[in-house]
């Protein structure tokens, strides 16, 4: 197994802290913005691996966004089978 990246662990990192602090105010503000935070959890969560051509050498920058978005969808999709197990 490889090590990550700087690039990469850059994003996870922000990434998690992102989350912190969307679902921290999410939950200060109420059902209605729970709302708007989950909506911009599917939002963020579709960013794709090559929607768009970086070109043949990605730069730092599309590495950790990219690093960042992979993050989320892994989460999201953890936190959807765990509620989808708690339901049943």
């Amino acid at each position: 197994m490889t090590a990550p990246t700087i690039e990469a662990l850059e994003g996870r990192l922000n990434a998690h802290r992102e989350l912190m602090i969307d679902m921290l105010a999410a939950m200060i503000g109420g059902e209605i913005t729970i709302t708007q935070f989950l909506q911009r959890l599917r939002d963020d969560a579709t960013f794709k691996d090559n929607e768009e051509d970086p070109g043949v050498l990605p730069d730092e920058g599309f590495a950790i966004a990219n690093a960042s978005a992979r993050e989320i969808r892994a989460i999201l999709e953890a936190a959807r089978a765990r509620a989808a197990a708690d339901a049943n």
